[in-house]
């Protein structure tokens, strides 16, 4: 049974999903673009039509995300409909992935003036990203001290009926 909570646990894509339905609710429509990145590049934004620079020159993510690797954390990079914000989300586990706000209408010194806030937010993300992994943690261990209480009640029950 453990072996069973083990392979639930661990499927590393686990918390980035609940990541992104956690995260993306949190802003309105006309606000920030929140996005996810995995490791292979793929994007998820809560406000999909509103970053079509990532799709109209795929480039732009790539850059960005190695810009993060290579030790810019946090990255701002302009594009022209505004500014993109990124960091990377990293757990126990290692690299999760990557955490960008884009910030339509915004400039790369509107956004240099207000990093204090950025940082902020994407320091609030990286917690979230941690609670997340430490709930999924939480589960794991209570699911397996019940799968051990129960095989001991088991047991004892088998021993009373002899």
């Amino acid at each position: 049974m453990e072996n069973l909570y083990k392979s639930l646990f661990s499927d590393p894509q686990m918390p980035a999903e609940q990541f992104k339905r956690e995260v993306f609710g949190l802003t309105d429509p006309e606000g920030p673009v929140l996005i996810f990145v995995d490791h292979q590049y793929q994007s998820w934004a809560n406000h999909p039509s509103r970053v079509a620079f990532l799709h109209d020159n795929p480039e732009i993510l790539n850059t960005l995300c190695r810009q993060i690797d290579d030790g810019v954390d946090p990255c701002v990079y302009p594009v022209k409909s505004g500014c993109a914000v990124g960091t990377q989300l990293a757990g126990e586990q290692g690299h999760c992935g990557y955490f960008l706000v884009f910030l339509p209408g915004y400039t790369s010194q509107t956004t240099q003036s207000n990093m204090d806030m950025a940082e902020l937010l994407l320091a609030e993300a990286q917690l979230i990203f941690h609670l997340i992994e430490k709930n999924n943690q939480l589960h794991h261990l209570q699911l397996n001290h019940m799968s051990r209480s129960s095989q001991r009640f088991g047991a004892d029950s088998t021993k009373a009926c002899v």
